[in-house]
């Protein structure tokens, strides 16, 4: 079965979006019986009571029972908060809308049930006090830590109380608290490392002491000499035949183990990748549980030097850890041997097939970039409402002062942003897909899928992380100086896709294990062997832009052909380049590494590529199941999300010969039609992300557009303004002001 098949039918998409979206006779009028109306009424009082804007909205949201009804005035219901009242112009931005944006919301939450519940979930940590965010921009790294450890208890006990257990839910919680919870590398990489690589033996007796926290682990992979070179790695796991024990010792400082999350001061286990050395015989990179800390005391244990690594760009709340080994001693069955095994004697037995491994990778970087997604989404809504109700200069003299998001420069800003944001939502739905089928083929036996599956999740975590790293600078700067403040949220957005960019893969690496399965795909083209339906295209003539009309690049199979024909001529550029380099003399290695820049932008476009033909598929299979106004507003986006990435490469376009000046223009032209179309439906696309106030923590993205009412509150809550003179005017300023320096 071949990637493009596993995307399913057109049937197939109908009945799964119809079954998120409720039958026609559910979505015009017919009650939801799963909904507590007398919690929801309950809750809507108390946040009248205590003036809750965007939780009244998200209160009203879960209880509309017209998907294609009129919109809502989110703005009146604001309204009757008490003292919270709408900023006009937001609510003019509202109305303008041509769309519902709650049909929108429940397709990017699949489905009505589940935005209900993810707003029920948000609801519960809304109204604990331990999960307040007031004061989580004026904590210092010790008191962060304290906090994110006393939320992780708390978390644990607000499970239990509501009877929560799916991990999906634990999931939304944990993400809308944004607490940095010490046991986050232990739920994303040590449990994972124990369920791809233990035996069944081995998973019975650590994954119940994992999952109940009695045990609280980290992956200890990356060293103080080695990242990305897993073969490099330094640290060593010396068998004893007589005693059943291997020795884990760091050889040198370079070997020590440098930046695993939550090892500074948290974790007391550790999954620990090292050399399995069995008579002097290295038998490579092998996984390893070692115990970091007492159970009782959290002393180290001996032999261990184990500590925080230090302030960093962001996320300093994490107590990204380092370790030393030395000489330490555990038991034969800690060595992981659910893959590699190692018999008492010393007798070594390597995996039956190592590309077992690119499932948990794979599955590792799709959460990636749906956190691409989840950020950015964040980012661009902050700055998209902020626009609406900031008003700078005058277009035309004498007029009021003018919202910059009127501003055709903003626009140009934000609304690509906002395109790449639902581009990336979009394609999550065949990720996805993919995912568990590739799940179902392995249990089968059938892992031909995963070499693709695997560069197609690589490349998309490359891509689509830097890609909105950028986006998300760019809201920063287009918010001016007060997008410079924390309290915007956009400086803590970037520091954490900042840091995306490099763990679990940095970006350039990924995009060159990309270009290595390219090459491979480029030689069997070569071969004239037979390609998968999705790799087609590379056995086709990359052909000139045959477009007469600027209209026609609205065309999706034009646009997927642009990109498809640009992605297959750089690559088999790539391909010859490298063959005549090695016929020349040249050995691989150093040939690939000659070309390294240009098999990074070769594998950066494909993963291009699939993003747009996934998004395009997925415009395709939604046509004639939504609405036909949100129909029309998302194939709006999907157009400029595509358009866009053409201007903006236009070079490459032009240099694989598929697209020309004159074309380039042409598209450029349809970009700002485009601006224009989406202007009036901006601010409703960002409310459809249905994030509240809670959740952005944005002094800037309020659901309400009090901006400066919040500026200025945060201004005075700020812990330099707790006492009006400082004691260093008294110990410093005031000497100063009286001194002869004063007077030179």
């Amino acid at each position: 079965m071949d990637l493009q098949s596993l995307l399913g039918t057109e049937d197939h998409w109908h009945g799964t979006v119809q079954s998120l979206l409720g039958t026609e006779d559910h979505c015009h009028g017919t009650r939801d019986e799963d909904i507590s109306y007398g919690f929801v009424l309950s809750l809507f009082i108390d946040c009248v009571t205590n003036a809750n804007c965007s939780m009244i909205v998200c209160v009203t949201d879960a209880v509309e029972k017209f998907i294609g009804r009129q919109k809502p005035d989110r703005a009146k219901i604001a309204m009757t908060a008490g003292t919270s009242k709408v900023n006009p112009d937001l609510a003019q931005e509202r109305e303008k809308a041509s769309f519902n944006p709650t049909e929108l919301t429940y397709l990017i939450y699949d489905g009505r049930e589940k935005t209900e519940r993810k707003r029920y979930l948000e609801s519960l940590l809304l109204t604990d006090p331990v999960f307040n965010k007031d004061d989580s921009y004026v904590l210092d790294r010790s008191h962060a830590y304290d906090r994110g450890c006393q939320k992780a208890l708390h978390m644990l006990k607000l499970l239990k109380k509501y009877n929560i257990s799916k991990e999906g839910d634990i999931e939304i919680l944990e993400r809308f608290s944004e607490a940095d919870l010490p046991y986050g590398l232990s739920k994303s990489m040590f449990i994972p490392t124990l369920k791809s690589q233990g035996s069944q033996e081995q998973k019975a007796k650590w994954l119940p002491l994992a999952e109940s926290f009695q045990i609280i682990g980290t992956y200890a992979q990356t060293e103080l000499g080695h990242g990305s070179n897993v073969r490099g790695l330094e640290t060593t796991a010396t068998y004893d035949k007589e005693t059943k024990e291997f020795v884990i010792h760091s050889p040198s400082l370079s070997a020590c183990k440098w930046w695993p999350g939550n090892m500074g001061k948290s974790s007391n286990f550790a999954t620990v990748p090292a050399r399995l050395i069995v008579d002097s015989k290295d038998h490579g990179i092998q996984m390893f549980l070692v115990q970091l800390r007492d159970l009782q005391t959290h002393q180290p244990m001996p032999g261990i030097t184990v500590g925080d690594i230090g302030p960093k760009f962001g996320g300093n709340a994490v107590d990204n850890g380092f370790v030393m080994f030395d000489h330490v001693r555990i038991p034969l069955n800690q060595m992981l041997m659910g893959l590699s095994k190692l018999s008492p004697d010393g007798t070594f037995s390597k995996p039956v097939n190592s590309k077992l491994m690119y499932g948990t990778m794979s599955k590792v970087r799709a959460g990636i970039v749906w956190q691409s997604f989840w950020l950015l989404s964040k980012a661009i809504t902050i700055a998209v409402r902020y626009s609406a109700v900031r008003r700078q200069n005058h277009l035309k003299p004498g007029e009021q002062e003018t919202q910059i998001i009127n501003y055709k420069m903003q626009q140009f800003k934000l609304l690509p942003g906002l395109a790449t944001a639902y581009a990336i939502r979009f394609a999550l739905y065949h990720v996805m897909s993919l995912y568990q089928e590739a799940q179902k083929r392995i249990s089968a036996g059938d892992l031909s899928i995963l070499p693709e599956f695997h560069t197609i999740t690589s490349g998309l975590k490359a891509f689509s992380t830097a890609t909105s790293m950028r986006h998300i600078e760019t809201c920063r700067l287009a918010c001016g100086g007060h997008g410079y403040l924390l309290c915007s949220a956009l400086p803590d957005l970037y520091k954490i896709i900042n840091a995306a960019c490099t763990y679990e893969g940095d970006n350039d690496v990924l995009y060159l294990q990309v270009a290595r399965y390219l090459i491979k795909v480029a030689s069997k083209v070569q071969k004239g062997e037979t390609l998968s339906p999705s790799l087609s295209f590379f056995s086709q003539t990359p052909k000139q832009c045959a477009v007469t009309n600027a209209n026609q690049f609205l065309d999706p199979q034009v646009q997927a052909k642009i990109y498809e024909d640009r992605t297959a001529s750089e690559v088999r550029t790539v391909a010859e380049k490298l063959e005549k380099k090695i016929i020349s003399g040249m050995d691989l290695s150093d040939a690939q590494n000659e070309l390294s820049v240009d098999l990074v932008h070769c594998a950066k476009h494909y993963s291009h590529c699939v993003l747009v033909l996934f998004l395009l598929k997925s415009m395709k299979k939604l046509s004639g199941i939504i609405s036909p106004h949100l129909q029309q507003v998302l194939k709006s986006l999907s157009d400029l999300f595509v358009l866009f990435g053409i201007a903006e490469n236009s070079g490459s376009f032009m240099e694989a010969g598929i697209l020309h000046g004159h074309h380039v223009q042409a598209i450029r032209q349809q970009i700002f039609s485009l601006l224009e179309i989406l202007r009036p439906e901006a601010v409703a696309l960002v409310d459809a992300f249905d994030y509240s106030d809670y959740v952005l923590n944005s002094a800037l993205g309020r659901f309400d557009g009090n901006v400066y009412e919040d500026l200025f509150k945060r201004a005075q809550a700020s812990t330099m303004n707790q006492q009006q003179v400082p004691s260093a005017y008294y110990k410093y300023l005031h000497p100063l002001m009286n001194s002869q320096i004063s007077k030179l």
